[in-house]
């Protein structure tokens, strides 16, 4: 005869493994749904009630944190950006210094008396006046200046 609790207790553990290993909140809420089902079978509750039981608490919680836990986190996790003093170039005119290509993504501008490598959606001749649209790893994105 098998032991349901012991099969919900490896369910909960394999659940929480996988989200510690990927951290996305994904199978979190079929961990809580295996415990309650464990609990269930504990207490007696037939096999298909707590089936049922799993899906619909792990429905549930799945929703919950949809609406109200990782609207939290992400705001968190903005407030926890660490801003860098390139983010002040951004909407900063410069000059071209070495010609940019487009397509290969190769230029370099002067900013704020720093020099950077660029890319854009167009091609820039030595000399021209850009303004600094975004950053990009290591690179500005720049624009043509008005």
């Amino acid at each position: 005869m098998i032991k349901w609790w012991v099969v919900w207790l490896v369910i909960a553990v394999i659940m929480l493994v996988i989200e510690i290993v990927t951290t996305g909140l994904a199978t979190l809420w079929f961990a809580v749904g295996a415990v309650v089902a464990m609990i269930m079978d504990l207490c007696g509750a037939s096999v298909v009630s707590q089936i049922v039981v799993m899906a619909v608490v792990s429905i549930v919680c799945f929703i919950l944190c949809m609406i109200w836990v990782r609207p939290k986190l992400e705001s968190l996790r903005k407030k926890n950006v660490q801003k860098t003093n390139a983010d002040r170039l951004i909407g900063r005119e410069g000059i071209v210094i070495v010609p940019l290509n487009a397509t290969e993504g190769k230029g370099q501008v002067k900013v704020d008396g720093q020099i950077w490598s660029a890319k854009a959606g167009e091609d820039f001749a030595e000399g021209t006046r850009i303004t600094v649209k975004s950053i990009e790893g290591v690179k500005l994105v720049i624009e043509r200046a008005d």
